[in-house]
C-alpha cells in the first residue's frame, strides 16, 4: 500500500510541474520568469502597472502555448518558444517606450503580436518552415 502511495505522488510531482497557473503581476521594477520543456505546456502571465519590468517566457517542445499580457510604460515581454507546433499570442497595451521581443525556433510554430504602446517596438525572429507571424502596431 505505501508503494502505491509514493507512486501516486510522484506521479502528482511529475505532472504537475509542467503546468504554468495563470500568474498576475502588479508591481514596479518586477521580473516575471517561466521555463517549461516537454509537451502540451500552457502559461499565462500578465504584468499590469508595472513599470519597468520584464515577463520572460521560454518553452521547449511540442504543443506548448503562452498567452502574455502586459500593460506598462518602460516593460519589456521576451518570448523564446523552441520545437514543433508551440504558439504565442501577446498583448501589450497603453505602455510607452515597451518591448516585445519573440524568438521561435522549429516548424509549424505561431506568433500573434498586438501593441498599442508608443515609442515602443516588436521583433519577431523564427527559424525553420511552415511557420507563420503576425504583428500588430496601434
Amino acid at each position: 500500500m505505501k508503494l502505491i502511495k509514493i507512486a501516486v505522488i510522484a506521479a502528482l510531482v511529475v505532472s504537475g510541474s509542467a503546468m504554468a497557473f495563470p500568474f498576475h503581476q502588479s508591481a514596479e521594477n518586477s521580473t516575471l520568469k517561466i521555463y517549461q520543456q516537454g509537451v502540451n505546456n500552457n502559461t499565462t502571465a500578465l504584468q499590469s502597472d508595472a513599470k519597468n519590468s520584464t515577463t520572460e517566457i521560454n518553452q521547449l517542445g511540442t504543443a506548448n502555448g503562452a498567452d502574455v499580457g502586459q500593460g506598462s510604460d518602460d516593460s519589456k515581454i521576451l518570448l523564446n518558444q523552441n520545437g514543433f507546433a508551440n504558439n504565442s499570442t501577446i498583448d501589450q497595451w497603453n505602455g510607452h517606450d515597451s518591448g516585445v521581443t519573440v524568438n521561435q525556433n522549429g516548424v509549424q510554430n505561431g506568433a500573434l503580436v498586438n501593441q498599442t504602446a508608443s515609442g515602443s517596438q516588436v521583433y519577431v525572429t523564427q527559424t525553420g518552415y511552415g511557420n507563420h507571424a503576425s504583428a500588430s502596431q496601434y
